[in-house]
């Protein structure tokens, strides 16, 4: 019996005529919009984790005073929409990303300031580090914002701040938007130009529904639970439970 052998040799693959090949058929790879996974595993798949971002601290005693100042030049309003600044993480350059999933930022509103609705598809958290008197209306329910609270605003709800107050107010925004935007999923739309309930219940509908303890709604049928149906979860119940 006759045994088959792969005539080609190391030295075959050195070749000039070979080389030429190849080359001519990476060539018509890049025509074609294909690249090779032999040429690209490294960068694709590493042998340990390559993080880009870096550990990084932001002071407060420093972001506070800027976030105060920039209140007496930059209007809230259409546009920016909010007075929100991004802490941009120094191994992400060019990208205003805390993390390579997150968007983080210091949100700051002065005295009977309103920050007009708008939604988004990208979800949000707020934890609140400063001031007292902002409501967060979030699909028409209005929820307090106090300081230490953590708050919920799922993706596509409409959502706006209003501060009632005689105080500014800050807090630590946080968004999905790089996740969201890898998966080409990121849109936003304008809401009304005006806070649709002004008015400053010390419990929202949500918490009434799910916040305490006792019965809870059975949804409508047909109808899912909404996702995240509690919007706040307060640091006074969180500070007792600790204690307790």
């Amino acid at each position: 019996m006759t045994s088959l052998k792969n005539e080609t040799t190391t030295a075959d693959f050195d070749s000039p005529e070979h080389q030429a090949k190849l080359a001519g058929l990476y060539r018509d790879f890049d025509a074609a919009g294909l690249t090779p996974l032999w040429r690209t595993r490294e960068g694709l798949m590493p042998f340990h984790p390559e993080p880009r971002a870096v550990p990084h601290l932001w002071r407060w005693a420093q972001l506070h005073p800027l976030a105060a100042r920039s209140a007496d030049l930059v209007p809230v309003g259409r546009g920016g929409e909010r007075r929100a600044i991004g802490l941009g993480n120094p191994g992400l350059p060019g990208d205003p990303y805390a993390t390579p999933t997150l968007w983080a930022a210091i949100q700051y509103l002065a005295p009977r300031e309103n920050a007009p609705e708008h939604r988004h598809t990208q979800s949000a958290f707020r934890f609140v580090l400063e001031g007292e008197g902002v409501w967060t209306v979030v699909d028409g329910d209005p929820v307090a914002m106090r300081r230490g609270d953590l708050l919920l605003t799922p993706g596509w709800h409409f959502h706006g701040h209003q501060n009632s107050s005689g105080q500014p107010m800050a807090w630590l925004d946080g968004l999905d938007i790089p996740m969201v935007a890898t998966l080409d999923q990121g849109f936003f739309e304008f809401g009304p130009d005006q806070v649709r309930d002004t008015s400053t219940p010390d419990r929202s509908r949500g918490e009434r529904l799910w916040g305490g303890p006792g019965l809870t709604p059975v949804s409508a049928a047909g109808q899912p639970r909404p996702a995240s149906p509690l919007m706040a979860y307060r640091w006074a119940h969180t500070d007792a439970a600790l204690r307790a």
